[in-house]
């Protein structure tokens, strides 16, 4: 059974397996030698940071700048060719004090969905504004759950 990449230096090496050298050297517009430096286990001296940690590390910048739905943006780009689109693991945290509160605060990102659609904005667009109103209701719905649960 192959084993499965865990590093971002395997996944370029699996890549360069993939696709050869040369398509590499085409996509990211560098010599042999610099390919094979992104594909080495950064262990060795001549190992240099791959496009991969290279996004990482802006991704983790964006989002210390308060740039999370930019790199939400970025990430269902680079999922696209596999039909997939990110979504968080963990349950909503509710932002509001009340219930009717946390309701008040779905309505202007539902607004929001049905403007982008009225104006017949990118598929892509529609569908980010989507995802921020499906979290705001998710939000809502959990404070909801947590005031349900405590009355019993």
């Amino acid at each position: 059974m192959k084993q499965l990449e865990t590093e971002t230096w395997e996944v370029m090496q699996t890549c360069k397996r993939l696709l050869g050298v040369t398509n590499l050297q085409k996509i990211f517009s560098r010599g042999r030698t610099q390919i094979n430096r992104y594909c080495m286990d950064p262990r060795y001296a001549d190992a240099q940071r791959n496009p991969l940690d290279r996004l990482i590390a802006m991704f983790e910048l964006a989002l210390e700048a308060g740039g999370r739905e930019t790199v939400r943006a970025a990430l269902n780009m680079l999922a696209k060719p596999l039909g997939c689109r990110v979504q968080e693991v963990e349950e909503p945290v509710p932002d509001k004090a009340t219930v009717e509160e946390e309701c008040l605060d779905d309505y202007p990102e539902l607004v929001e969905l049905n403007r982008l659609i009225t104006e017949r904005r990118h598929p892509d667009e529609v569908r980010r504004q989507a995802e921020i109103t499906i979290r705001e209701i998710g939000e809502t719905c959990t404070l909801y759950e947590q005031v349900w649960k405590s009355r019993s």
